[in-house]
């Protein structure tokens, strides 16, 4: 059996980290690519696109990381041809329209593929509930990045379930697999580079026995993390620092508005006025990755449901940061308390489902609704403290849980790790794929044919039977391809020129009707079977523009 292999669903915003707005799961879409590239082992790297922009975008951005396998883009009309990989990796929750989309040519053609990034939108909430009621199947997948949000997925279709037994008396659920694999890292790219920690150390003004902790990644207090609970234990630490030791706070990353901006000063002036804070781009190429080495500590204190894993500790770890994180969604799978840092407890108030039912009404906001959420959300602020302090007063403690988290992040999240996991999974969908026999193929009962749903809306449909004749002044198949072909090229006449046939092939078919009437069969028959599909649909076309008429006995 051939390797397992898979087809990547490619729109560019999901993998450009060259963004203004740059988010969480554009840096997992980006890192996810390069380690395709890096870690398939593929002997093709084959994306599914909606525009030829996205193609061309696709292609450049697989060589740019060093792709050397032939690079193949297929147009999202032609989602048959994912069989040929057997699986459609998504970058999202949104399995069911795909699963729709599949059942036209046959459920056991390919798996499908997806991943959790955010959960707590109303578009993500929605996607993951309609995998109880889309075509999915055993062999698809929803590949949930940590635990804590594997438990919500499932808090939300054991919800969803309950619903519709009360509503529908349903009691068969077949939701995909649900696997925990976690985003991954390029390890050996975020060693410490000396130079640049030399260099970033004397642009910041840090000196020799000072100790600088770093935060990189968005500066939201509404949709990240609040820097309030950082800025407190990390001010009190640095104020009890060894003598000669300062404390350097640097902020790598970015404001989306200077609302955000003003909230992070006015909140350091006023918390921690002892502690030497420093803000650059984490954005630019330079600052994502060199940073790291400049610091000797990391902190990210998440208190946001928007995130569901949380990449940044993971790249400090790979950097060998010893991190002070929260006890929180996907951190707690990544930071080892007390070996690769410290993860401080979180307490989340409750109830709140006003927050809920005001962002379903729209009466607040996605914004609103997660700030709502964060508000009520603590951090220890004295275990964090405690925390700082241990880690500022030592450096071989720094050096020990650096260390240890560099060889966690090689052991469990270096993409080439990550990647095998992906694999394996590939591997064993298919394998439940092999063995299932045929789903018969179909339509989504929401997206039926046009020409079948509004049946009642026309005077009468074509079908096999309906003969038709060449329009008076039309002498023969030449005659009306002249004709055709001059109408469709008036602006408007045609819209959709792309889903006519061919003039060769208009020109075989309407030869029949040059020895008289004809049904709509005996013109169809004149091509195969793809072709002579798309004619029979044509031909009300051709009736429309008068280069046919409805035969007389049947007007």
């Amino acid at each position: 059996m051939p390797p397992p292999t898979a087809t990547i669903l490619y729109a560019r915003d999901g993998y450009d980290t060259s963004r203004p707005r740059l988010m969480g799961r554009h840096a997992a879409g980006e890192g996810f690519l390069r380690g395709m590239v890096r870690h398939s082992g593929f002997d093709r790297l084959v994306a599914l696109v909606a525009r030829p922009a996205d193609a061309a975008a696709f292609q450049a951005q697989a060589r740019d990381l060093g792709a050397t396998m032939p690079v193949e883009a297929v147009p999202e009309a032609e989602l048959h041809r994912v069989s040929e990989t057997g699986c459609l990796m998504v970058p999202g929750p949104e399995l069911a329209p795909l699963a729709w989309r599949r059942q036209r040519s046959g459920a056991t053609g390919f798996s499908l593929v997806g991943i959790t990034h955010t959960t707590a939108s109303h578009g993500a909430m929605d996607s993951i509930a309609d995998l109880l009621t889309g075509p999915l199947q055993p062999w698809d997948a929803l590949v949930c990045t940590s635990a804590a949000v594997r438990a919500s997925v499932d808090r939300l279709l054991e919800a969803e379930a309950a619903w519709l037994r009360q509503r529908l008396g349903a009691t068969r659920f077949a939701p995909p697999a649900l696997p925990v694999i976690p985003l991954g890292v390029d390890v050996p790219a975020l060693a410490r580079d000396e130079a640049a920690r030399a260099a970033w150390r004397q642009r910041l003004g840090v000196g020799p026995l000072d100790v600088v902790v770093l935060h990189h990644g968005r500066l939201s207090f509404h949709a990240k993390a609040h820097p309030l609970p950082m800025f407190l234990a990390l001010g009190r630490a640095a104020a009890a620092a060894p003598p000669g030791a300062r404390v350097h706070l640097v902020l790598s990353g970015w404001f989306a508005d200077d609302v955000q901006r003003g909230a992070f000063q006015a909140m350091a002036q006023a918390l921690c006025p002892v502690l030497a804070i420093h803000h650059v781009d984490g954005r630019t190429p330079e600052v994502r990755q060199a940073i790291w080495s400049a610091a000797d500590a990391f902190t990210l204190l998440s208190d946001n449901i928007q995130e569901t894993f949380g990449l940044a500790p993971v790249e400090a770890m790979a950097a060998g940061l010893p991190v002070v994180a929260t006890d929180w969604d996907g951190l707690r799978d990544t930071v080892e308390h007390g070996v690769t840092g410290f993860r401080v407890p979180t307490l989340m108030g409750s109830p709140m489902g006003d927050l809920a039912a005001r962002h379903e009404s729209t009466l607040d906001s996605y914004d609103s609704y997660i700030a709502g959420a964060a508000q009520f959300t603590a951090v220890d602020v004295g275990a964090t403290e405690d925390a700082f302090r241990a880690l500022v007063a030592d450096a071989g403690l720094r050096a020990r849980m650096g260390e240890a988290g560099r060889r966690r992040a090689a052991a469990l999240f270096d993409w080439s790790v990550v990647i095998g996991q992906y694999r394996a999974l590939w591997a064993e969908l298919a394998a439940i794929r092999g063995k299932a026999s045929p789903v018969r193929g179909g339509e989504s009962p929401r997206r039926a044919d046009p020409a079948l749903l509004f049946a009642d809306y026309p005077t009468r449909s074509l079908g096999p039977a309906t003969r038709l004749r060449l329009a008076p002044g039309i002498a023969d198949a030449a005659a009306a391809v002249a004709r055709l072909t001059a109408l469709a090229a008036i602006p408007g006449v045609a819209p959709r020129r792309d889903l006519l046939p061919s003039e060769e092939s208009f020109r075989t078919a309407l030869a029949v009707l040059e020895a008289g009437p004809a049904p709509v069969a005996a013109l169809a028959a004149t091509l195969p079977p793809p072709r002579a599909a798309r004619l029979a649909r044509a031909l009300a076309w051709l009736v429309k523009i008068d280069v046919l008429r409805l035969a007389e006995d049947e007007a």
